[in-house]
């Protein structure tokens, strides 16, 4: 017998892990249209900055990048879940892979993925 994941939606119904994969994909991606519509190039930006950022630091959650983003003056999108789709094709080129999980400070120790930096150079 298979068993099917699911997940909640928000009206109480039980979705396939699938659909709700799909969701989130679609979430991402709506958010970075956004962002660039808000700001031309900003996801080529954002890379650039998570790259960089991958080069002194192998181990990290998300939003340490996002944090760190805010400290060199980056301009921000409406939502940090612009950074979804900055992520995907980090990992499609190689730059970073999840690595565990981490504990978020923003939502209330929530676990998310925990990212190590392909790229990292050590200093020693």
């Amino acid at each position: 017998m298979t068993q099917q994941l699911s997940m909640l939606n928000q009206d109480g119904t039980v979705s396939s892990l699938a659909l709700a994969r799909q969701q989130r994909d679609d979430g991402m991606s709506r958010a970075a249209r956004h962002a660039e519509s808000d700001y031309p190039g900003w996801a080529d930006v954002a890379f650039g900055f998570l790259r960089n950022y991958c080069l002194t630091h192998q181990h990290f959650i998300s939003e340490d990048v996002s944090d760190a983003s805010r400290v060199w003056g980056m301009v921000q999108p409406s939502t940090d879940r612009a950074w979804g789709s900055v992520y995907k094709r980090a990992i499609k080129d190689g730059v970073i892979v999840q690595d565990g999980a981490g504990r978020s400070r923003r939502r209330h120790a929530s676990i998310c993925p925990r990212w190590k930096s392909l790229i990292y150079l050590d200093a020693a």
